[in-house]
């Protein structure tokens, strides 16, 4: 049984540990979006954004274009500087 509960647990520690390091360090976590033909991008993953008090959180499916802000952040721009 511990085998079962252990897989989620590293899961879900691995995708807390990339929203915290975006949330501290400012950075994208890349793998979590696609860059589209277009240039837009594509939200992969669940992705908690985190600025001062406010936080949201873009799930799956959401297309980011430019101009996109979030919590205040241009996540578009933090995409094209930090994701290639």
């Amino acid at each position: 049984m511990i085998k079962y509960l252990s897989i989620p647990a590293v899961l879900a520690s691995t995708l807390l540990a990339s929203i915290t390091v975006y949330a501290q360090t400012g950075k994208a976590p890349c793998a979590s979006f696609q860059k589209l033909p277009d240039g837009k991008w594509n939200v992969l993953r669940p992705v908690k954004i985190e600025n001062g008090k406010a936080n949201a959180t873009l799930y799956p499916g959401t297309t980011i274009s430019p101009g996109t802000r979030v919590t205040g952040v241009d996540i578009y721009a933090a995409l094209q500087q930090s994701c290639h």
